[in-house]
């Protein structure tokens, strides 16, 4: 938009009386105005920066006279201390992930339990219900609706929630806001070269819009659990994404456009060390070349970089067509899984629901890890989904048997149907790039009704469109599937790891430490119940680390030794 702005002011100033100037608005809550407007300036005048109030009524703010040690258990306090002393209103408590949202509403849950006995003993009359209601991402539609419903009467209502409810929604009620000021995000290291997960300090802008939220609609209040130090030495504004991810792909992007990104115009130019780190990426996976007249694409890299993917899982997929459409369907299948927003599976901390869970997902389980288990139980998915397509008249019915399976298998319907557009999408894409994933299986699209299709949700009409006949039944996998995991290491040669004498796993690349999250499939915890033994696990490809107490790998899978020698030799 820059460029072409600048174009036309040239035209115009040649005499195109034809053309008009083209003006650029740009609108946002929590936008860093300064740097936009010192991007889109020129020597003749300044961007006009213009600031417009919203209608916020009066936020009375408190801090902590010190340091939460427990931040969650700050909370619950806070909010029961705000129950019984406090006039209605609905709180809102801003915490940083699904684990600890479950942990605080179930403390709530037998705190609100003892509410009666405990106010006729202490003499208090008509002390209010306590409702508690969790907003994360990895929520369904229904349990995400019943945030914003209307509270019953003299009732207060509890959400718990990310910082999905910092600027996104606004949820009626709010009076009373609880602030962690932590936040868990992914940030890139470009001196591990790995995406870690980690809980970080928020900054004032977002401890400002939290705090907005109990204003939206009265006079309310807000309860920071740090410090009026903690809050005056918090970075004033958020870091940019683009400082703090991974740029393989952006770089990708921008060669293909013969673009150079040391030197393109960025609106926030990224560290260096990470452009830098981007293009040793790409060079690993055979996408860029240097000749003398700088770097370019390799037909490999085009190839990569007209897939909607990550580079690491556009490789991923063109290894996998060279091996045929069953090893490519299956890829596809597991780049759609990688690629979506949440895990399939509905993680619990309640301990009854866990070994619920547990027994539930056994029939997914497969020794070789994760990946392998999100496949089967995407594979059953698909196979509930067609029988339902196939045998109900009603699409109401059909959509209420996939809706029960979910629930048994405690599997995230909503990642499921968002897996199957994805799937869709990165279909028709391969198969315009020669790709055949599906071999041209036909397809069955549900017939939705009117009254129906006005009651789903707009995602998911694309989502309704599967392969019928496309995918092998889950017996069918093994014999490709060592061939997809092979296919899988020629892009994420960086995270691999071998297992050390302590257990633990070292990575190929940078050395870095770490050991299995408990959930992982190949954590040692897992073996014995299956007759299995993690001597066997030597050598490990996994997607993500998760920095907590200390370093934890997800969504892992075995590998064969000599796997890894045949990645380096195709790399040298």
């Amino acid at each position: 938009m820059k460029r072409i702005q600048s174009e036309r002011k040239k035209l115009i100033t040649e005499g195109h009386t034809d053309l008009c100037p083209l003006k650029i608005v740009i609108m946002s809550a929590t936008i860093d105005a300064s740097v936009f407007a010192r991007f889109f300036a020129d020597p003749l005048r300044d961007v006009p920066i213009l600031y417009v109030a919203g209608r916020q009524h009066s936020v009375r703010m408190y801090h902590t006279q010190e340091s939460c040690q427990d931040w969650t258990d700050a909370a619950v306090r806070t909010v029961m201390q705000i129950h019984v002393s406090k006039p209605l209103g609905d709180i809102l408590v801003f915490a940083t992930g699904q684990e600890e949202i479950e942990s605080m509403a179930q403390s709530l849950q037998m705190f609100g339990a003892q509410l009666e006995p405990w106010s006729k003993e202490v003499g208090f009359d008509d002390v209010p219900a306590l409702l508690i209601r969790p907003l994360y991402a990895a929520l369904g539609p229904n349990a995400s609706a019943a945030v914003f419903a209307t509270t019953p009467k003299n009732t207060r209502k509890v959400v718990l929630a990310t910082n999905i409810a910092e600027t996104s929604i606004t949820i009626p009620g709010v009076r009373y806001v609880i602030d962690s000021g932590l936040v868990k995000e992914k940030i890139f290291s470009p001196l591990t070269s790995i995406e870690t997960l980690q809980v970080l300090p928020i900054s004032q802008s977002s401890s400002l819009q939290r705090a907005g939220r109990a204003g939206r609609e009265a006079p309310g209040e807000c309860y920071r659990l740090y410090t009026r130090e903690a809050f005056q030495a918090l970075e004033t504004m958020p870091v940019a994404e683009i400082h703090r991810t991974e740029l393989s792909g952006a770089v990708l992007q921008l060669y293909a456009m013969h673009l150079d990104p040391f030197t393109f115009d960025w609106i926030d130019p990224p560290n260096q060390a990470l452009l830098q780190e981007a293009v040793l990426h790409l060079a690993e996976l055979g996408a860029i070349q240097s000749p003398k007249d700088g770097i370019q694409l390799t037909p490999l890299g085009h190839q990569l970089a007209s897939l909607p993917v990550t580079p690491s899982y556009a490789r991923l997929l063109l290894a996998a067509a060279e091996r045929g459409p069953h090893v490519a369907s299956q890829a596809c299948d597991l780049v759609s899984i990688l690629s979506a927003d949440r895990g399939i599976f509905v993680e619990t901390s309640h301990p009854d629901k866990r070994e619920q869970a547990e027994m539930a997902w056994e029939v997914f389980y497969d020794a070789t890890g994760d990946h392998a288990t999100m496949l089967n139980a995407f594979r059953a998915y698909l196979a509930v989904f067609n029988h339902a397509m196939t045998t109900h008249a009603s699409p109401a019915a059909a959509r209420q048997e996939i809706r029960m399976w979910c629930q048994s298998h405690y599997v995230h319907e909503r990642t499921m149907k968002n897996i199957l557009a994805i799937r869709k999408q990165l279909s028709r894409i391969c198969a315009q790039h020669g790709i055949e994933c599906h071999a041209g299986a036909p397809k069955k699209r549900l017939s939705v009704s009117s009254t129906e299709s006005e009651s789903s949700e707009e995602e998911d009409r694309d989502a309704l469109v599967v392969t019928k006949g496309g995918s092998e039944p889950l017996t069918d996998m093994k014999e490709n599937y060592y061939e997809l995991m092979q296919c899988l290491g020629l892009g994420r040669l960086s995270h691999t790891a071998l297992r050390q004498p302590d257990g633990s796993f070292r990575r190929v690349a940078g050395g870095q430490t770490f050991k299995l999250h408990p959930s992982c499939v190949l954590h040692p915890s897992r073996h014995g119940s299956r007759g299995t033994s993690s001597d066997n696990v030597q050598v490990i490809v996994f997607e993500e680390l998760v920095l907590t107490s200390q370093t934890f790998a997800r969504n892992v899978s075995r590998m064969q030794p000599d796997w890894l020698q045949s990645w380096l030799a195709h790399k040298s």
